[in-house]
């Protein structure tokens, strides 16, 4: 399902993706072939069961098709030189358009900081109008709701 998004007359706008997932790099081939923001996170199972743990938000991406940015991303192997013993890469997806994709992945991107977003232009600067971000399901580590105002 889309992300779903309302405009008020101040420009404000509310969007509320739907965050999929978890997959890890053997199941990359399910992730949706469609237009969207992805997170990367390091992950571990637990060692009573085979429920994941996510344990950090290292990276949030955005692309027209995120099987593919998540499939062939330059930045793999850096991600995977920061995971501990018995850790993995886990990722997840929120549909998203075209229309609002660079405003969520600013949101998300100035909101949570991840550590491999360092040098987006996105940290300390929100160039858009107020956001609202109302995340639902695969959702760990990461904010419900939470708004961010412009900021140049």
């Amino acid at each position: 399902m889309p992300e779903r998004s309302t405009m008020s007359d101040s420009s404000s706008v509310f969007l509320s993706p739907e965050m999929l997932g978890y997959w890890d790099e053997d199941s990359l081939r399910e992730v949706p072939d469609d237009a969207g923001i992805y997170c990367v996170f390091r992950a571990t199972r637990g060692s009573e069961s085979q429920e994941r743990e996510v344990k950090q938000l290292l990276y949030v991406g955005e692309h027209r098709n995120v099987r593919y940015a998540l499939q062939h991303h330059p930045d793999k192997e850096t991600w995977r030189d920061v995971l501990e013993p018995g850790e993995t890469l886990w990722y997840s997806m929120g549909l998203c358009s075209h229309a609002n994709r660079e405003r969520l992945l600013a949101a998300m991107i100035h909101a949570h900081k991840p550590r491999f977003n360092g040098t987006s232009e996105y940290l300390d600067r929100f160039p858009f109008p107020e956001t609202s971000v109302h995340l639902y399901g695969k959702k760990d580590k990461l904010l419900n709701i939470f708004t961010v105002e412009q900021k140049e």
